[in-house]
């Protein structure tokens, strides 16, 4: 029973006691002989005559109580009515929240408690989770500058899932995180040691000690490396006109027979190795004669050529190409143009420390791959902010990337022939300011990666501003809306531009809501202007009012929606349990808050 209406049925019943105690003992009512007299003669219906009148007493009773409770107690705030009349409210004791620990055999991501729909806090909130059939389908977090993403979002989801059978070799998730701004990494690294799992980590940098070669990957088609080169130019040039087939595809058939000409000639290639070929004609020449010398080497000889027959052919074409009307045909001003856009991505790699970290000779590579890194359940950590390192940074990270979605996903088929390769570990990629690395080349996207990545058990999260800053780097709509199409989970922090507000209350879906339209109509007969007034006076003045009340489907969530979410609250349409959540308002947990404490818990 509500504890204010015990309180008024108590008080009311003290009324009452009162009423009876004056009726019986005071008055003197039941002492007149007469009155007693004449109940003797209806003593069936006694007790009716004494209890009616007894009842609608305690009824008055009750509503003298409520009517004085509502005026002078109800409406007055708790608070001020405590301190006026001294009264001290005991300390409530603060419902602790209880963790959806997950049962050891399950993939889980715990994202923040949800309340109401439209996030008024609920007495008993409940948790937004995502289990591995959303996991494995992606999530992308948007959100301003200062909203939260990385301490919210980054921070703890990556420390939920490095914990997952930590302490199985072959069941521990491996994966590749980037960072942008220079401090994601060293709370990764910190999550994952405070994890046990410092052995796992695997940092990129100059001078760590760890030698990658971006280009150097003698079973893929130089085609490939030439399309991975190109898509960092896209990325940077961020649409700016110089994009048109015409300049990609001299581009890349540059790049791809510059790498082919290294690679059957030098065995070897590396970006500081294709630098010096582009840039200069006498290092092009002098390569190009020592291709030729190869190929009459090898035809003079006696020796059967035949399993050399592809590796001539291709020298050949490569040869002719340097030689055709596809690079020495084309006027200096073409020429000029199409070098100097494929040196953009080689430029800073003669430099000493790039040169040394990402060109370093075969024999001291100790980065090969992903293939065995993944493997392994080791974690990739890229260290090279933009403020420190410029586009160098984002030119390795765009690599690593794309070397990671193809190793991922070859992992289904390799399986099959390989039995060394662990296709049931689970992979993460975390990408913070993801618009910094977002690509869609031909051969290798993110968009066809999402989309064919969860047979490979990877889980995607990636953290950027808008939709804006995805569409500046992806260059048309369309692309834009294949690539959040493959991603099946959302989440929206504040958001700032109009854009990103309209395309995100577009996504969140529709639903009937209740529309109030009001009308007031006024109208005048006889009116008549006044030169007092100024304006039309009438006698006879009509005013109405009509208000229509339709249901119409709108929006779950209206632009201005996003635009008022505080800092780590969120509008989320998650896909998990084969079915989708939401829309609707989660409160996230950041890194730094305790994990039972209500998101309106003081901190």
């Amino acid at each position: 029973m509500n504890k204010t209406l015990l309180a008024k049925l108590t008080i009311s019943f003290l009324i009452f006691a009162l009423e009876l105690f004056y009726l019986f003992f005071v008055s003197g009512f039941f002492y007149n002989r007469n009155i007693a007299y004449y109940f003797d003669y209806f003593t069936p219906i006694y007790l009716f005559f004494i209890f009616m009148p007894i009842f609608t007493w305690f009824i008055a009773s009750y509503a003298l109580f409520n009517m004085l409770y509502n005026k002078y107690l109800y409406f007055k705030p708790e608070k001020n009515f405590r301190i006026r009349y001294g009264i001290t409210a005991k300390k409530q004791k603060r419902q602790c929240l209880i963790w959806p620990e997950a049962e050891a055999e399950n993939l889980q991501l715990v994202i923040g408690e949800i309340h109401e729909k439209d996030g008024a806090k609920k007495e008993k909130p409940e948790w937004l989770t995502m289990d591995k059939n959303g996991l494995y389908t992606g999530i992308i977090v948007f959100g301003a500058t200062g909203t939260g993403k990385t301490s919210a979002c980054a921070y703890p989801f990556l420390d939920q899932l490095i914990k997952y059978k930590k302490e199985i070799y072959k069941e521990k998730i491996g994966g590749l995180i980037l960072d942008v701004k220079g401090d994601f990494w060293k709370e990764a690294a910190h999550i994952l040691k405070r994890s046990g799992r410092e052995q796992d980590i695997v940092i990129i940098e100059p001078g760590s000690g760890c030698y990658f070669n971006p280009v150097h990957y003698p079973m893929l088609d130089s085609k490939i490396i030439a399309e991975r080169l190109y898509s960092v130019l896209e990325n940077i040039n961020s649409n700016d006109g110089r994009q048109d087939s015409f300049w990609k595809d001299k581009s890349i058939r540059l790049l791809s027979n510059t790498i082919g000409l290294l690679r059957l000639c030098m065995g070897y290639v590396t970006l500081s190795d294709i630098y010096e070929i582009i840039s200069d004609e006498n290092r092009l020449k002098d390569i190009l004669h020592h291709a030729k010398n190869i190929i009459k080497k090898r035809i003079g000889t006696n020796v059967d050529v035949s399993s050399d027959s592809l590796v001539l052919n291709e020298l050949k074409l490569i040869i002719s190409y340097f030689a055709g009307a596809d690079f020495v045909g084309l006027d200096e001003r073409t020429k000029g143009i199409i070098k100097s856009e494929s040196l953009r991505v080689c430029s800073d790699f003669i430099k000493h420390p790039f040169k040394e970290t990402f060109c370093a000779p075969l024999e001291k590579l100790n980065f090969p791959g992903f293939a065995d890194v993944l493997n392994k359940g080791k974690i990739v950590i890229l260290k090279m902010p933009e403020s420190e390192y410029g586009l160098t940074g984002k030119i390795i990270g765009i690599m690593l990337k794309l070397d990671y979605f193809r190793t991922v996903l070859n992992r289904v088929y390799k399986v099959l022939t390989d039995k060394s390769v662990n296709a049931e570990r689970p992979v993460v990629f975390i990408c913070d300011e993801y618009q910094n690395y977002v690509t869609s080349g031909d051969i290798e996207s993110d968009a066809e990666f999402f989309a064919r990545c969860r047979q490979s058990k990877a889980i995607n999260i990636v953290l950027t501003q808008s939709y804006s800053s995805l569409k500046l780097k992806l260059g048309s709509e369309e692309k834009l809306n294949t690539l959040i199409g493959n991603i099946r989970s959302s989440l929206w922090l504040s958001l700032s531009d109009d854009y990103s507000k309209e395309k995100a209350s577009k996504i969140c879906d529709k639903e009937y809501k209740l529309k109030i339209t009001e009308n007031i109509t006024e109208q005048d007969e006889g009116a008549s202007f006044n030169s007092y007034v100024g304006g039309l006076i009438s006698d006879d003045n009509t005013i109405s009012k009509g208000t229509t009340k339709t249901y119409e489907k709108m929006p779950s969530f209206d632009t201005d929606d996003f635009a008022n979410l505080k800092i780590n609250q969120a509008v989320y349409r998650i896909y998990s349990g084969n079915g989708i959540k939401g829309p609707g308002i989660v409160y996230l947990h950041p890194i730094y808050r305790s994990k039972t404490k209500s998101y309106f818990d003081a901190i």
